[in-house]
């Protein structure tokens, strides 16, 4: 029933919820910190608010945001609240485009932000791809520390509970009264519920509270698992491993609990990501949580409905380790590649020439001075010193039938490995000479 408005200057995006006058919630940032919008995927109800029939109109008035703004700085601010509408499925967990996407691609579009790209996002195409650090933290932590608060407190009600009938109890004893088993059973009762909290607790805090660091640093991947704490940042678990020795990349199926009580189902944990070594060896990572059994009665297709959020994770973090090595392959190739660039003129020389021979083009620049003639497409589109300069590929036979054999052209200058610095010099019928001699000595011939 409350009203959110949205109001965007050129500076800053304001949004505020209130009811009538009373304010119940407000937030501003400014234009240019803000770093992405998503979609939340709403969550269905359980089986206790779904099948007792007097019960779901409270779901229905129970609402769920569904756009998370995320800043430069990491902090998020989630708005755009609808009732949670018990009887679509689709509604729940979003269909491939619903309300929800339609609105955020509007602000998108005003805010001038690129849509976000799970599957291509993190590809490796030149240096000029800075990601090296990829960190996860649960997509549902907040809910999750709704839920640890409420079992924190219940179970400190549950101490005050049984410390009364623990009290009693030794009254009634001393009196010898038959009431004594009535407080021997709900003191048993007390502690039983007790330890189904407390372990949900402590798998909070072990497996739902950290957050997860994957970074490649050089040519190999580093895995912490960190749990801040009063400040501080305690590594609940590592490893280290080489990217080359990393064999596959695999899901994990989703594990179900049958507890039944979602607010403990939601701590129960598992592993969902298994890195898979060629020696057979392995790691599992990205904690996630069981699925209780009531979203599988709700949904009935757990492929379709409960794992979109979990298979763009998984794509995330498969992306970002597959592309740390990709990146670390091509970073080697252009150390190599610059090592060749900055050899003596002369071994540079037949460096190139060998080079064009074998790939059958060259990378060909001519101005009223002078002529370039280069080799490498990865050297050409990523060493910064060609940045500025523009490069035609050409096919070696095109090159030698309209530059090295007209005769208007043989004694032309045209430097050839060029490094931004110098190249070897040569006449257009000095360079001609020098590829058919090396073309001879492989038994090539045009």
């Amino acid at each position: 029933m409350s009203e959110e408005k949205i109001i965007i200057s050129d500076e800053y995006f304001y949004y505020t919820r209130k009811l009538a006058i009373i304010n119940f919630e407000k937030f501003e940032i400014k234009l240019k910190e803000i770093k992405r919008i998503t979609k939340i995927l709403m969550k269905a109800p359980t089986s206790f608010s779904t099948n007792i029939q007097a019960l779901a109109i409270l779901w229905y008035f129970r609402e769920q945001k569904r756009i998370l703004i995320k800043d430069i700085n990491g902090k998020e601010y989630k708005i755009w609240n609808i009732p949670a509408n018990k009887l679509s499925p689709s509604t729940y967990f979003g269909t491939p485009k619903d309300d929800a996407d339609l609105y955020i691609k509007e602000l998108r579009e005003y805010l001038k932000l690129e849509e976000e790209n799970i599957e291509n996002s993190q590809k490796t195409e030149s240096l000029d791809v800075e990601t090296k650090k990829l960190i996860y933290s649960h997509p549902d932590l907040s809910e999750k520390k709704e839920s640890f608060l409420i079992l924190f407190f219940f179970q400190i009600f549950l101490i005050f509970i049984f410390l009364e009938l623990f009290s009693e109890g030794i009254t009634v004893f001393y009196e010898d009264g038959i009431e004594i088993l009535f407080f021997i059973v709900m003191s048993i009762a007390c502690i039983v519920i007790s330890y189904f909290i407390i372990k949900a607790m402590k798998n909070a805090i072990i497996y739902f509270f950290p957050h997860e660091e994957y970074e490649i640093i050089e040519d190999r991947l580093y895995y912490r698992k960190k749990l801040k704490l009063l400040g501080k940042s305690f590594i609940m678990e590592k490893f280290d491993v080489s990217l080359k020795d990393i064999d596959s990349i695999s899901s994990l199926a989703p594990k179900i609990s049958y507890m039944g009580v979602k607010i403990l189902d939601d701590f129960k944990p598992c592993k969902r990501i298994h890195i898979r070594l060629k020696n057979k060896e392995g790691y599992e990572v990205c904690n996630w949580g069981k699925i209780s059994y009531n979203y599988v009665d709700f949904s009935g297709d757990i492929d379709k409905v409960l794992e979109i959020e979990f298979k763009e994770v998984f794509t995330k973090i498969k992306s970002f380790i597959e592309n740390g090595e990709k990146k670390y392959n091509f970073e080697k190739q252009l150390e190599e590649i610059k090592s060749n660039y900055n050899l003596e003129k002369s071994e540079r020389y037949n460096f190139i020439l060998n080079k064009i021979i074998e790939e059958e083009k060259l990378y060909f620049y001519k101005d009223e001075e002078k002529f370039i003639v280069n080799a490498e497409e990865k050297a050409i589109k990523n060493l910064e010193i060609f940045k500025t300069m523009n490069f035609e590929e050409m096919d070696f036979y095109v090159f030698y039938v309209n530059y090295l054999s007209k005769k208007e052209n043989q004694d032309k200058k045209v430097l050839v490995g060029f490094n931004g610095i110098d190249g070897k010099e040569v006449t257009i019928s000095g360079l001609k000479d020098d590829i058919n001699e090396i073309r001879d000595s492989k038994s090539t011939f045009i």
